[in-house]
């Protein structure tokens, strides 16, 4: 028996009134904010509470150099400029399926802003499997989507390193990721030092866009972070009120996001910049790849778009490159309405169908077939391929 919508009518019914409450009480509670956002200072005092909530790994938002309500206007776009944009999907291992084996597909372009051509494109498909030297997952045992989803992400920085190597030779170049620099990764004890090789080999990639002059960005669409938030509930807060459990709610400003507190940004405008107290970011500090990070409203006049914007340290501290980042950046959304366009086609560069992987599965059962091997899924498969629950699109 399929999904019985009539069954769930009375929670839908409730969930739509219980938004409408929460949607109330924030715009209630924003003005508030934003309202601390104006008046909060910058001083030895606040600089005192960060040092004392930073011990209790928190990750709220560091002021930088830059005034903490300032807003900065768009800049010139110049008149020679490569973007490029990279982006993963993946089929997972499956140990239900007919073998053990994953695939990344990484999807690439090319924008040359200021050149009579055409964007170059590209798709780079990786199948890895068990006994394949490839596979540098291997001795951290059976592998999981969140591995799988963490070397994704390290092959789309190296996609943009190898890329931005040869563009830098040309004109600046912007490289573009839909997701933050900042690689967050949770794995099991045993799986540690899997762990450790892809942050190295992710700083290895920044260390390439560096040392090559690129412009490396991170772009997260609809943000829900809250880093700036917690900084205004840390001013309020006396030092001697800092501990572990008080820093794990943003107190009078619960529910509210960074986004919405700059939502007061015009099209084109970019907030402030932060430094992220992230403990994970200390990591990235040590190979001088601190990630810093500010909002852009990348829309027009009557559609806002409030991005949440990326960038290492040695870009934050760079006003000539930040100032072309912020202008690729809006030039790209105007293009496709509040989002980078090579980002959009990258992501369509990318995606594996439902289709490519019933095509991909039948090439594994072929090459298994010529091999002697009688391919077979399990018993929980086949129920699902009998019944249809199996069928899903696997974008990233």
């Amino acid at each position: 028996m399929g999904l019985e919508l009539n069954k769930v009518t009375a929670s839908v019914d409730a969930l739509g009134a219980s938004a409408a409450r929460r949607i109330t009480d924030l715009n209630q509670r924003l003005p508030a904010a934003k309202a601390m956002l104006s008046a909060i200072r910058v001083d030895d005092e606040l600089m005192k509470k960060i040092a004392a909530a930073r011990a209790h790994r928190w990750a709220g938002a560091i002021p930088s150099s830059e005034n903490i309500n300032a807003v900065f206007p768009l800049p010139p776009h110049p008149a020679r400029l490569n973007v490029i944009a990279a982006d993963g999907s993946q089929i997972y291992p499956d140990r239900h399926g007919i073998a053990l084996y994953y695939l990344i597909n990484i999807g690439s372009i090319v924008f040359r802003h200021g050149r009579d051509e055409a964007p170059a494109t590209n798709s780079t498909p990786q199948v890895f499997f068990e006994g394949d030297e490839s596979d540098y997952a291997e001795e951290a045992g059976p592998i999981n989507s969140e591995m799988v989803n963490a070397m994704r992400d390290v092959r789309e920085l190296g996609e943009l390193a190898s890329l931005a190597v040869i563009e830098t030779e040309t004109a600046p170049t912007v490289t573009l990721l839909d997701n933050g620099l900042l690689m967050y990764i949770s794995l099991r004890e045993h799986n540690r030092d899997f762990g450790e090789g892809i942050i190295t080999d992710y700083l290895r990639h920044l260390d390439t866009l560096r040392t090559c002059g690129a412009i490396p960005v991170g772009i997260v669409d609809r943000p829900r972070a809250a880093n700036v938030v917690r900084l205004l509930n840390l001013a309020k807060m006396e030092l001697s009120e800092i501990t572990s459990d008080s820093l794990q709610s943003t107190g009078p400003f619960a529910g509210i996001t960074d986004a919405m507190l700059f939502a007061f940004l015009k099209p084109g405008e970019r907030s402030a910049m932060f430094d992220n107290a992230a403990p994970d970011n200390d990591r990235y500090e040590k190979k001088k790849h601190r990630i810093f990070f500010f909002y852009l409203n990348a829309g027009r006049p009557g559609k806002d778009s409030i991005l949440r914007v990326e960038v290492p340290e040695w870009i934050a501290t760079d006003r000539a490159r930040l100032d072309v980042a912020h202008a690729a950046i809006v030039e790209q959304c105007r293009v496709s309405d509040g989002f980078p366009y090579t980002l959009m086609r990258a992501h369509e560069l990318a995606v594996v169908t439902a289709g490519e992987r019933r095509e991909f599965e039948q090439m594994v059962i072929g090459s298994l077939m010529r091999q002697g091997i009688a391919p077979s899924v399990s018993q929980k498969a086949q129920g699902k391929q009998w019944t249809g629950s199996g069928k899903r699109r696997y974008p990233r």
